[in-house]
């Protein structure tokens, strides 16, 4: 009877996540723009609000920003509710995308952003009984000419 449970929890677990592939070339000439130096600040918050009006915040979050490319493109808008793992995740994109963590009130902010346009990416989530609720935001942004921009990450 154990070795059923966990047949079936494993088959369980599984389906939480989903699996797919990019089929859009990582092409690294299309990033070198995000290696240069720059003078922008993006700064903004990252929330949800729950079916009961309650907001919950990304706290202490890991929130992303990601250069814009075709490849990054088509990796965001594989949806936000579930979590995807891609087969073919190119590694080297690592080395373009700044990380900053949020504030207790899901605020954030990244210092010397080169101009060109990004993808802001955080997750919110909560616990509704066993069922794992929010998920990611993601907002595409544009910096040009050097200026600041505040984002509000949210649905």
């Amino acid at each position: 009877m154990h070795k059923i449970a966990s047949v079936i929890l494993s088959l369980m677990l599984a389906g939480c996540v989903q699996t797919a592939e990019i089929t859009t070339p990582f092409h690294e000439p299309d990033y070198a723009y995000a290696l240069q130096p720059g003078t922008a600040e993006v700064s903004g918050q990252a929330f949800l609000r729950r079916n009961d009006g309650v907001v919950v915040y990304g706290a202490g979050g890991i929130v992303l920003l990601i250069p814009s490319t075709p490849y990054t493109r088509e990796i965001s808008s594989r949806g936000t509710a579930a979590p995807v793992s891609f087969t073919n995740f190119d590694e080297r994109l690592a080395k373009y995308v700044k990380r900053a963590q949020a504030d207790g009130e899901g605020r954030f902010k990244f210092s010397g952003v080169p101009d060109g346009e990004y993808i802001a990416s955080a997750s919110v989530t909560w616990m509704a009984g066993r069922y794992r609720q929010g998920g990611e935001i993601n907002k595409t942004i544009v910096i040009e000419d050097g200026k600041s921009v505040d984002v509000i990450l949210t649905r």
